[in-house]
């Protein structure tokens, strides 16, 4: 099983912040309006930024979560603040050959509350004995 686990920020179209703002909040990604998403085609219609958990993709999702949060703990104000004109979303994927157990615990819950993001889960089901192949 792998498993990604990052937050998002996007950036409303009334939103006064700029790519400096984002950059305070040392994110792993940050892009502009127009540029161009890496490894694709795809131009990117507003502005904003990824964090990642930081985590192997073989940590169990309840980790990356965990370790998701503890990175955001310091500027998770700003990230609230931020939500309530911006899109906040954190984001899981798993890739599994079975259906995963998705229990989360309280303090993973209200951590991601904290945050004022949205929670957003994609479960990719591979045949057994596929190795995956390509993923973000």
């Amino acid at each position: 099983m792998d498993n990604f686990v990052r937050l998002k920020i996007t950036l409303g179209s009334d939103s006064t912040l700029d790519i400096q703002e984002l950059n305070k909040l040392l994110p792993d990604r940050v892009w502009s309006k127009g540029d161009t998403r890496p490894n694709t085609k795809i131009i990117e219609k507003s502005a904003g930024c990824i964090l990642s958990s930081g985590l192997e993709k073989e940590a169990p999702l309840d980790q990356h979560l965990a370790a998701l949060l503890l990175r955001t703990r310091s500027i998770a104000a700003t990230i609230k603040r931020l939500s309530e004109q911006n899109t906040v979303e954190v984001l899981c994927a798993i890739y599994t050959e079975s259906v995963p157990a998705l229990y989360f615990e309280s303090s993973i819950v209200e951590g991601i509350t904290s945050l004022g993001a949205n929670f957003d889960i994609d479960l990719y089901l591979l045949p057994e004995g596929c190795n995956g192949g390509a993923r973000p």
